[in-house]
């Protein structure tokens, strides 16, 4: 499962994050196939490591355990070590290194993105 966090950045007294969790049959240089595409939307006063983990394990019980690792940037985690994080998760956390997993941080990124550009555009009608 590949992951993205959108909206990582104070606005108006709150974070407005967007989760987006990427479901993939991946091969080192091409995505096979998506299947399954989730998010979910989280606004809190505050962005700790704890906030992180524990919406990551929301969208991990959303979209459900049939995946083998999760696939993220260094960032998503505040760069904290992949060992300590998959020990937290109980899911091995791995960073992108192939093509095809550059390629499934990119879909993650962009469901992420446009889902939270869409909501806030939305609250500004």
């Amino acid at each position: 499962m590949a992951i993205d966090i959108s909206g990582r950045h104070h606005e108006d007294d709150k974070f407005f994050r967007v989760y987006a969790g990427v479901l993939v049959e991946i091969k080192a240089d091409r995505i096979v196939h998506v299947e399954k595409i989730d998010i979910m939307v989280k606004e809190k006063e505050s962005q700790k490591l704890r906030d992180i983990v524990k919406e990551v394990k929301e969208l991990i019980e959303k979209i459900g355990k049939d995946f083998d690792y999760i696939l993220c940037e260094k960032g998503e985690f505040f760069n904290i070590s992949k060992d300590i994080i998959s020990t937290i998760l109980k899911k091995e956390v791995i960073h992108p290194k192939t093509r095809g997993e550059f390629e499934a941080i990119n879909i993650a990124h962009h469901v992420s993105y446009s889902v939270r550009k869409i909501l806030i555009e939305k609250q500004r009608i």
